[in-house]
Order: C-alpha cells, then structure tokens, then sequence
C-alpha cells in the first residue's frame, strides 16, 4: 500500500487532436498552468485537473511529439477560464517549477516503451503513470533542465473574469461590491436590510418590507459568467426555505450586473458540483475480549 505522503506521477494530454487544443500547449507553458475543457471522458475538466494532489508530478504529453514539459502540481485547484482554449466548460490550474524541453527533444512513445517496456497513458486527459522505472527513465532526462517558478500567488488571477480569483482581497473586494450592489436596490425599492453575513445562517441580507420577507444570498463575480461558490448551509437553505432568494452580480467591480434566483430555480438550471468532501475519523466501538 501507497503511504499517504508518496508523490504521484501523472501523464497530462494538452488536446492538440481537437481543433481547440491545437498549438495551445505553447499558452499552457507560457501561463503555467494545466488547462482542459468539455467532458473529458465524463470526469469533466475541474475534477480531471483536480485529479493530482498538491505535491505530485504531472508530465505534459504533446500529440505527435511526445512528452515536452514536467511540473509539480500545487495547492491552487483548477478554476473556470477561457484563457487557453476559449471553450465552453474551461478550466485550468496553476503548476510550479515547470521544466520545458527544447520543441525538437521531445521525449517519444517509443523511446519510452523502448527502455522501460511501458505504455504511458496518453489516451487519458490526466492518467497516473503506474510504473516506476518509466517515473526513474522520465525523471532522469528532465534532471538537468532548468526549472521554472509559480509567481506569488497574489499575482495569480483569472484572466477570463471567472469566479475563483486566489487571492483573497480580490475575493473579498468582489463580495463587498456584489453585496453592496444588492442592497442598495433593495432600500430603492424600500426595503429593510440588514446584513447577517457574519451570523452564517445559510445567507446574507435579511429583507423586509410590511409583511414580506426575504433571505437574500449575494454571489458576486469579477466577470460576465455566473460561476460561484456556495456552501451547504447556503444550499441546504435554498432546498427547504421558500424565502430564499439568490442574486448573482457579475462583473461586480466594473459594470455590476444583477441576476435573481429563487431557491428552485438555483437548483433547477445551476450545475453544481462538489469541490470538496469533509473526512471524519470513524469512531469505532472497543471489541470485547
């Protein structure tokens, strides 16, 4: 058995046999990031990238060349983007101390298949390479190439304008802006607010006006694409409070733009995906002897 420490080796395809993908394993290097978009085999492309852990090795596999380029995965998880492939369904995430090969020393299929007896999978979007002497081989021929760094990551940001800027006073700005958007509509139409943000009651404006009352939830993007975080509680409160309302302002600190949803309507024409599971430590009861 693995120990949970051990570092994973990864094959990542760059796509170029899909007229979107072609040449755009040059903007990947150039960005450094891992980028992927559409079904990807029925993973689709934020859990096929997420598929690494931070730490772990992921090899870039180029299409009728080979492998060019090695990376290490990081702790940023892929966020929407049209950055790369300008596709529908894009996502990309953020590698450190990338290593190119020179574009006419690609390490091929079958020089690998030739010192190792291994198939690399470069069928798969992001396939785990299994043998450890191909990881020793592929290790090997990257030892001398210089490496590159991950900016810091408050220079990390979405280019596309998607939901999931890393650094956290952008996060913050956009929801002080995406919040303060809301209210203020609101009290124009002379309602009562008053913020429960901090009270973490499944969402965020508590609004009257006579005897009508709404629990408003405010989502608010730096772009035009209403792509958002929301959490259990939040969602738990959309799936069995009628009072719930959801407003998603996009292009929050330029031109806000507002989008009302009521609590059905956020579960009937929003996808939403997990991004992260909670494990607990099972408790098991003390055998008699």
């Amino acid at each position: 058995m693995s120990g949970s420490n051990q570092v994973e080796h990864w094959l990542f395809n760059t796509d170029e046999t899909e007229p979107e993908g072609e040449g755009k394993y040059a903007v990947m290097l150039k960005q450094q990031v891992v980028a992927a978009w559409g079904h990807c085999k029925g993973l689709g492309a934020e859990v096929t990238l997420n598929r690494p852990n931070p730490g772990d090795i992921v090899f870039y596999f180029r299409a009728g060349f080979g492998i060019i380029a090695r990376a290490e995965a990081v702790d940023s998880y892929s966020s929407p983007s049209q950055s790369v492939f300008g596709a529908v369904g894009e996502y990309r995430r953020p590698v450190d101390n990338l290593q190119v090969l020179p574009e006419d020393k690609p390490i091929t299929v079958a020089e690998i298949t030739e010192s190792t007896g291994y198939q690399i999978p470069y069928r798969q979007i992001m396939g785990r390479i299994l043998d450890a002497s191909t990881v020793d081989y592929l290790n090997r021929r990257f030892r001398s190439v210089k490496s590159r760094s991950l900016p810091s990551k408050k220079a990390i940001k979405q280019s596309s304008g998607g939901f999931f800027q890393t650094a956290p006073e952008e996060r913050k700005k956009v929801e002080v802006a995406a919040v303060s958007a809301v209210t203020k509509a609101y009290e124009a139409a002379e309602w009562q607010v008053k913020s429960v943000e901090r009270e973490k009651v499944g969402y965020d404006l508590h609004c009257t006006k006579g005897d009508k009352f709404e629990c408003v939830e405010v989502k608010g993007t730096s772009g035009p694409d209403e792509q958002f975080i929301i959490t259990a509680n939040e969602l738990n409160k959309a799936k069995t409070d009628p009072r719930f309302v959801l407003f998603v302002v996009t292009n929050a600190l330029t031109k806000p733009t507002q989008k009302k949803y009521s609590g059905q309507q956020l579960i009937s024409k929003f996808d939403i995906q997990p991004l992260q599971y909670r494990a607990v430590l099972r408790s098991y009861a003390r055998q008699e002897k």
